[in-house]
């Protein structure tokens, strides 16, 4: 179950930093589509923070590794940031749309970053938390 939601993380937080990459190029093939809305940006947010808290808890709890927290924590932090920064300052300027991205493709890094190591820990034998 763990490595399901590791690889399930793994995927989304990887889809969020290259939508959040594409998104000028969405917005020039397909401007008034879902993918090109802010909502889409919320929608996998809302599948990502939960999937990374469920998988890190899960998986700390029997490997204890300090860097995936602390790694996860400040991707989930960045990820929260860039969503209520958005909201805060959405504006007809734009003009903190590329720290917003900047800021969700870095916590977005580092979520997947941290479900490889929790993977990689969990699946030793001496952590098996994924089966």
């Amino acid at each position: 179950m763990q490595k399901i939601i590791d690889n399930l993380g793994i995927t989304i937080s990887s889809v969020c930093a290259v939508h959040c990459l594409l998104l000028p190029a969405i917005f020039l093939i397909a401007p008034y589509s879902f993918l090109a809305s802010h909502e889409f940006h919320e929608a996998l947010i809302y599948f990502i923070l939960p999937c990374a808290l469920v998988s890190f808890v899960l998986g700390c709890r029997r490997h204890k590794d300090a860097i995936v927290a602390i790694m996860g924590t400040f991707g989930i932090i960045l990820l929260g940031s860039a969503l209520l920064l958005h909201d805060i300052h959405h504006s007809d300027q734009h003009s903190e749309e590329l720290i917003t991205v900047l800021i969700t493709v870095c916590g977005s890094i580092l979520l997947v970053f941290s479900h490889l190591r929790n993977r990689k820990l969990c699946m030793q034998e001496d952590y098996s938390c994924h089966e």
